[in-house]
């Protein structure tokens, strides 16, 4: 018996200090696992802010596309991996979430980011960490304060560079076209905004213009952001635009039913005139040499 409580104490001298000796060297090991998950959340949240705040929030409602709170709870990590790595090739393949979502969200497709595999992991932690309560994401500058009165008129003037952008970014009619514009238009780089605030909205609409996050603008503007007045005048201008070209479009209508309505009536009349030209000439026939009947002057 007291050679078991021997051997026991001989353990426990040992492994105690042993113990201690062991988790005095993890402690480094887990600080800096904290904080490369810590660097690595602030690098997701900087990602977010750049890549993905102008059509997303986290808890803040839907925009251009859905609300991402709970995101990483409700999709599998690697299904998130793939879709933020390549979006196109998942639309291609008609994975059966990404065409429920286009269905939902009126079919515009997310755009490639160009994300590396490393990127991906810091949005996909930034949204873990966002999910578990960890940290609240700031709201935007269009979300804190509200933007000065619209001026669409003014807002043309800026989308064609006749006043230019205080920040000194290239205008709007460089790559973009919208219905209104005299002489050749607008540049065809980037798609016509005719109908961009009947397609996004007010609120998508705005947050478009607070972020321009999209890939071939992002390098244009990302030092070179518009003011929230610009935005706004922009927006009204937009707006505008698309209210504009609704009476053009009826007008446009009712010209081809005008001129289907006179087709119509053309072939209509011809039938009745051909049947009426018949009934008219046949007395006449019935009256020549062929009837045996002759059409002398009365009193011979």
């Amino acid at each position: 018996m007291q050679k078991r409580i021997s051997i026991i104490l001989v353990y426990l001298r040992w492994s105690i200090p042993l113990f201690v000796l062991g988790l005095l060297l993890a402690l480094p090991t887990v600080s800096l696992l904290a904080a490369s998950i810590a660097q690595s959340t602030d690098e997701g949240k900087a990602l977010f802010q750049e890549k993905c705040a102008s059509c997303h929030t986290i808890g803040q409602g839907d925009r251009l596309g859905p609300d991402l709170k709970g995101v990483t709870t409700n999709r599998e990590r690697d299904w998130l991996a793939r879709w933020l790595l390549d979006p196109k090739k998942m639309i291609n393949e008609k994975d059966p979430i990404v065409v429920e979502l286009l269905r939902k969200y009126n079919n515009i497709p997310m755009p490639n980011m160009g994300l590396t595999e490393s990127q991906v992991t810091d949005l996909i932690s930034y949204m873990e960490a966002q999910d578990k309560g960890i940290s609240v994401i700031e709201k935007t500058q269009t979300q804190s304060s509200p933007l000065p009165e619209d001026d669409s008129a003014t807002g043309k003037s800026l989308f064609t560079g006749v006043i230019p952008f205080q920040n000194s970014g290239s205008p709007c009619i460089a790559c973009h076209s919208i219905a209104g514009m005299t002489g050749l238009g607008g540049g065809t780089l980037g798609p016509d905004l005719t109908n961009a605030y009947s397609k996004y909205g007010e609120a998508g609409t705005a947050s478009i213009l607070a972020s321009l996050s999209f890939p071939t603008m992002s390098p244009i503007y990302a030092k070179r952001p518009l003011t929230p007045e610009e935005q706004s005048n922009l927006k009204a201008f937009l707006q505008s635009a698309a209210i504009a070209k609704q009476p053009t479009q009826t007008l446009a209508k009712l010209v081809i039913l005008a001129v289907l309505g006179a087709a119509l009536l053309l072939v209509i009349f011809q039938v009745l005139w051909r049947r009426r030209l018949k009934e008219v000439r046949r007395p006449f026939v019935s009256q020549g040499p062929e009837s045996g009947k002759t059409t002398g002057r009365p009193g011979q």
